[in-house]
């Protein structure tokens, strides 16, 4: 008998060369679609911070129907203030009380969260500046309806702003703090005490601004003593006062370098809008429509789409 032998078996395989050649290959095909990945998801972010905007405006045009006017950008509460003058935002007895963006939470289905201010006590401006207990508490608690998702800063720890009531625009302010890096216009929609009503929109809802978005907020990243602003925060008037829920159409769109989360931006964001999606940024018009505009914009023309009443014939933008 022959005795059995054992037969040799050989398996297929990749050898190192092919093995390399598969990596390759799948590392390209992941650069090539990550691209497309990263820009899908920027197309929802920017289609949610399109929707955020919209409604923030059906929620003014909301309180509009019910009072007949647009709520004050924000109010102080002094007996001793007045529009006279060109220091008028410097006054020092000024309390902050209630901004916009507290003023219309019924509107966005918010209502108890509005129920637990205290709107006869003074409001937080800053972090550092804080107003009664009850408010207080509110503006350190955070709002995702008033935050871009684009915005890497912004999260639901924290309470940062992204949509700012237009309080008007152009090359000079009404009033200004801090060298006039700080400004105060009372040409727009909502500004410091304001009671602008549709009528009195002589130049169209839908050739004025009425909230811009911004990338420059005051947030908790912004400075080493953290201090910061949010979207519960009043206008500060004094010295170094601020106009925290509200900027203007003043310098061009983006056209400050970096945003809130990589430095001190107290004294830029009174004076432009900006954002994290390129080339420009969102605006809700006085109608509650939602563009978006060009960094590249004509800057007299953006500083008369931020003004209420200014007569000028806006054509297409």
């Amino acid at each position: 008998m022959q005795p059995r032998t054992s037969k040799l078996r050989f398996r297929s395989g990749f050898t190192l060369i092919e093995l390399l050649v598969v990596i390759a290959i799948i590392a390209i095909l992941i650069a090539l679609l990550l691209p497309a990945v990263q820009q899908a998801r920027e197309a929802a972010r920017r289609s949610t911070c399109k929707n955020n905007m919209k409604q923030l405006g059906l929620a003014l045009h909301n309180y509009h129907d019910t009072h007949r006017s647009f709520p004050p950008g924000s109010i102080s509460a002094s007996s001793s203030f007045s529009f006279n003058g060109s220091t008028w935002c410097s006054t020092p007895t000024a309390d902050a009380r209630a901004p916009w963006t507290v003023m219309v939470l019924p509107y966005m289905d918010e209502a108890p969260r509005y129920n637990t201010f205290n709107f006869e006590g003074k409001f937080t401006t800053s972090s550092n500046v804080p107003g009664v207990t009850a408010n207080h508490n509110a503006f350190k608690l955070g709002v995702n309806k008033y935050q871009c998702p684009s915005d890497p800063n912004s999260g639901s720890g924290v309470n940062n702003l992204n949509y700012f009531g237009v309080q008007g625009g152009g090359t000079t302010p009404a009033c200004s703090t801090q060298l006039g890096r700080r400004v105060f216009y009372t040409n727009g929609l909502l500004h410091h005490q304001s009671n602008v009503r549709i009528r009195d929109v002589t130049d169209g809802t839908t050739n004025t601004f009425l909230l811009a978005e911004s990338k420059y907020g005051l947030n908790p990243q912004s400075r080493g003593d953290n201090i910061h602003a949010g979207w519960a925060a009043g206008t500060k008037l004094d010295a170094s006062g601020n106009t925290y829920a509200l900027v203007a159409a003043q310098l061009q769109i983006n056209s400050v370098a970096g945003h809130a989360g990589d430095h001190d931006t107290i004294n830029e964001f009174s004076r432009l809008f900006g954002s994290f999606h390129i080339g420009g940024c969102h605006v809700t018009l006085g109608d509650g429509s939602v563009r978006f505009i060009s960094e590249n914009m004509d800057l007299n023309t953006y500083h008369l789409l931020a003004q209420r009443n200014d007569g000028a014939v806006i054509g297409e933008f």
